[in-house]
């Protein structure tokens, strides 16, 4: 008996075991329903489908994207549009050498054996030659400059490439010397990847090859295009959409059925893996073209994009909404962005309509396997972009987990909206599967996919519409929903519209949603409009439909109650918001639901409102806000709207724990439009903490203060917010020959400062006209006595909207990238700072616009400065104890410093900072940047 009872005892033990890992933590499946519907409908997992992954690359050899769940090859096309592994070719004769005979081009000093005893042979005796230099990686994201670790970084693997006639079929061939032994007759014949599936390695000397490779081979271009993935984010992304069985374990990703097409679209020799000149523009239409070409339903996951400038209205955007115009059957999902937790923030190109943008969800049982969370619950991550202007995200979906990376990468945990994409991509593949399966004879528009995504996912709690869009993605409820659609004949009854209303911080004071940033002008009075008009998806001239409206917030009053579309006529819809519950300051965020008004009820539009009523800075409260007693639950955040006043020289921002009060927290200051101005944290448990930030360079308009408890603290957070500012203005901003300068307080309240400076050495302003080129560069030479050169860089808002990326990258005199950026916004900066004591530097700064389409001409303004490695002080002659500054005063301040005897460079003048250090804080509050005149 005993014995049956310890069986009984591990047979339990065991049934529990199973049943804990049948549920997976390391990419969660569960909260989304895939799980459940994996295990209920077990063919319907993507197969008869095809994910096409715009990224850095896809590795078709890492565990999990070998094969699909079915057993046949996963990976069935590699194209590479950024040119990083183009290698070019040129003509070469054989020539014998102590019996061996050699492929060789002495003009390009490139030899290699093997010539007449290779496995094929040229079909008309015309043999080409190349090489690929192993500095090809030099500055790759992957880290893999030595990538066949021998120890050097100078290898050379030489290939040669002809057209061969077997069996009455014509193709090209490379042969490449992949062990760099010089010698071909031990190398493999390797076709055009999708012709023939050809993968293969450069073997790595210390363990597991780098990456897996494959290419492409364009005889009239006279080039191999060789394709890999040494940036591990797009096979990341890859392993998410469609892995299977992801390191020989049952970890899978949503769609493991699916098969990949690996696009390139980002160049990892630049940061980040930048896009370049029409690389995404490319893929797309080539992605276009498979999707024409194939039976297949084709899904694309692009987890690429930057900030958005002016949502909705740039280059790419413009294409993707013409393309699917054209091609309703191409299924486009892409990440909303990096850029949260701040209001406005959705991406480019995330923010058109034309695609399906994805928020990130942290689930909880990664975060507790993954990051050592005690989270109970899913929480939206602090990262994901938020909407505002546009109604993006779409949904949220899981964007934190372990998946396939290459052989280099350090690491398989990533996060970030370019997670949560490729999970939407594979919901999409496995919905499109399964409707393939059920329902043969339909094709089913993108459109129509992205509303049923929409209209099923499950609303979080805690989250307004701006922060989740419709909710979490749930794939049962959305396959449930699309049976119904396509059951009751919602296919030739759907439709899609433009919506437009009030914003007016965008250009016409319009966006497709009502976006007030600063309501505190608002009295009562006001009606808005939002303009609808159908799209005539179905392309029927004869269209009559009225809609029933409904107001999910009780602040926002919908005047009718029904409106109606006849043919292209659009409506107005007229809305009010209620002063009386808009009176405290705060976010309100509402959606207006338009659902048609038969016995369907059937949803057809909504419109986003967001009406924001800041804090304002006064004289009443001596320009200084005070909240005490704030609470946080882990994961969870706060929004403070800030009304900054003109005039406004710096925003003092103190976080502060009393003691006894656990506190951990993040937070983040978003200027007007959604930039993130400052980030910070504070972790105090039992003693008194604080943080304190200073900001300058504040414009006036409505900042927003965000703060949420970190995720990974065990137990709710206190903490006290402090801000306060000041209006210091520095008249000229400049120094005059006469060596003086005039500053104002333009506050109604004094301040006391001991007030400094230096002399920090000579800057240059001038703008870079680029002329049709691909990218431009600018010479630097640090001589001796200069510590540093740093370059801020401007466009406007329009000449931002043309690119897709915008790489900065320094190089030192051998080609090395020792510094690398890029633009995520309009503004941003760079600096190299000189790495010997003495002597000139020599250095090169590359700035490649990756434009949206060809190469244009657009205007680049830089602002050049060089710092002294000895900087000199500016004293305060006629100030030098303190300075008392009250309201509208203006004081002259004398300023004593010495300039290094030097001769500037032509159009260049010093310049320098002054210090205003509190006498009461002690800090120094406002740092502003001078010109000195020479």
């Amino acid at each position: 008996m005993r014995v049956v009872k310890y069986l009984i005892i591990i047979l339990i033990s065991f049934v529990q075991l199973i049943a804990q890992d049948s549920s997976q933590t390391f990419l969660s499946l569960r909260n989304t329903g895939v799980e459940a519907f994996q295990n209920k409908y077990p063919d319907y997992d993507g197969r008869g489908t095809i994910i096409l992954v715009l990224d850095t690359g896809v590795d078709m050899g890492v565990d999990g994207l070998t094969k699909t769940s079915t057993g046949e090859i996963k990976v069935i096309d590699v194209q590479d549009f950024t040119g990083q592994g183009d290698i070019q070719f040129y003509e070469a004769e054989i020539d014998e050498e102590n019996d061996t005979l050699f492929f060789i081009s002495e003009e390009h000093n490139i030899k290699v054996a093997g010539a007449g005893k290779l496995k094929y042979s040229s079909k008309d005796d015309n043999y080409f030659i190349g090489v690929i230099k192993e500095s090809l990686w030099k500055n790759s994201g992957s880290g893999a400059s030595d990538v066949n670790g021998n120890g050097s970084e100078n290898d050379e693997f030489v290939f040669v490439t002809f057209e061969v006639n077997e069996n009455s079929e014509k193709y090209w061939v490379v042969f490449l010397d992949t062990n760099s032994d010089g010698d071909l007759t031990d190398e493999k014949p390797l076709r055009n990847y999708k012709e023939n599936l050809d993968s293969f390695v450069l073997p790595n000397k210390n363990g597991l090859p780098q990456f897996t490779l494959g290419l492409n081979i364009f005889p009239e271009n006279n080039l191999v295009s060789f394709y890999f993935d040494d940036g591990s984010h797009g096979t990341h992304c890859a392993g998410i959409a469609a892995g299977n069985r992801i390191g020989e374990t049952d970890l899978f990703g949503v769609a493991p059925g699916a098969k990949v097409i690996g696009l390139k679209l980002g160049n990892n020799n630049l940061s980040g893996g930048a896009t370049v000149a029409e690389s995404m523009k490319k893929a797309y239409l080539y992605a276009d073209k498979i999707s024409k070409e194939k039976q297949e339903p084709c899904i694309i996951n692009m987890s690429f994009g930057v900030g958005s400038e002016i949502e909705g209205q740039s280059e790419i955007e413009t294409f993707l909404e013409r393309l699917v115009e054209r091609n309703p059957y191409l299924y486009i999902s892409t990440s909303n962005g990096n850029e949260g937790p701040g209001l406005s923030t959705s991406g480019m190109p995330s923010a058109s309509n034309a695609i399906f943008s994805t928020g990130a969800v942290l689930s909880k049982e990664v975060g507790n396997d993954l990051y050592g969370t005690t989270l109970d619950k899913d929480i939206i991550l602090h990262f994901s972009s938020r909407g505002g202007e546009v109604s993006k995200p779409d949904v949220v979906a899981p964007g934190a987990c372990v998946s396939t990376v290459p052989n280099f990468s350090r690491g398989d945990r990533f996060w970030g909206t370019s997670m949560a994409s490729p999970y939407s991509a594979g919901v999409m593949a496995v919905l499109l599967g399964a409707a393939k399966s059920e329902f043969p004879d339909i094709k089913i528009p993108s459109q129509l996919i992205y509303k049923v995504l929409r209209e099923s996912a499950v609303p979080m709690e805690d989250y307004l519409c701006i922060d989740q869009g419709k909710g979490l993605i749930n794939i049962e409820n959305a396959y449930n929903l699309l049976k119904e659609y396509i059951k009751n004949g919602e296919l030739k009854n759907f439709e899609t519209y433009s919506i437009k209303s009030f914003a007016p911080n965008m250009p016409n004071n319009f966006a497709p949603n009502l976006y007030i940033r600063d309501a505190s002008y608002l009295n009562g009075d006001e009606t808005f409009y939002y303009r609808v008009s159908r799209n005539n998806f179905n392309d029927q001239d004869k269209f009559y439909r009225i809609y029933n409206l409904k107001s999910n917030a009780d602040w926002l009053k919908v005047i009718q109650k029904k409106v109606h579309i006849r043919n292209d006529q659009p409506v107005y819809i007229e809305v009010q918001a209620d002063n009386s519950i808009l009176k405290n300051p705060g976010l309100y965020n509402a959606r207006i639901d338009a659902t048609r008004a038969d016995k369907t009820n059937m949803p057809e539009f909504d419109m986003m409102a967001t009406i924001i009523v800041p804090y304002e800075f006064n004289t009443a409260n001596n320009y200084n806000l005070y909240f005490e007693n704030e609470n946080l639950n882990p994961g969870m955040h706060k929004r403070y709207f800030l009304k900054i006043p003109n005039g406004t020289s710096n925003l003092n921002i103190k976080v502060t724990s009393g003691k006894n009060d656990f506190t951990s927290v993040r937070y983040y200051l978003h200027d007007p439009d959604g930039r993130e101005k400052i980030f910070g944290t504070l972790e105090a448990t039992s003693d008194a903490g604080e943080k304190i930030s200073y900001v300058n360079n504040l414009e006036a308009g409505v900042y927003e203060f965000v703060i949420l408890g970190q995720f990974t603290s065990s137990q709710k957070s206190t903490f006290n917010i402090d801000f306060n500012i000041d209006g210091i203005n520095i008249l000229g901003h400049s120094i005059s020959k006469e060596k003086e300068i005039t500053v104002v307080n333009y506050f109604s309240k004094s301040n006391e400062y001991d007030i400094s400076g230096k002399v920090l050495g000579y800057k240059k302003d001038f703008v870079i006209e680029t002329k049709g080129e691909k990218s431009y560069t600018i010479p630097i030479v640090l001589n001796e006595g200069e510590s540093k050169k740093s370059f801020d860089i401007s466009l406007e808002k329009d000449v931002f909207n043309k690119v897709t990326d915008f790489a900065l990258m320094i190089y030192d005199k051998n080609g090395k990238a020792v510094e690398v950026g890029g633009m995520s916004y309009k503004d941003e900066s760079i600096t190299v700072e000189r790495s010997n004591a003495g002597g000139k530097e020599i250095y090169s700064f590359e700035l490649i616009p990756g434009f949206a389409n060809k190469p244009s001409d657009i205007s680049i303004n830089v602002s050049e400065k060089t710092y002294f490695t000895t900087q000199t002080d500016i004293n305060i002659a006629n100030y030098k104890n303190s300075l008392t500054m009250y309201p509208d005063q203006k004081y002259k301040l004398i300023c004593n410093y010495e300039l290094l005897d030097i001769t500037l460079p032509e159009g260049s003048n010093y310049f320098g900072e002054l210090y205003f250090k509190s006498v009461k804080s002690k800090d120094v509050e406002f740092t502003k940047t001078i010109n000195i005149s020479n």
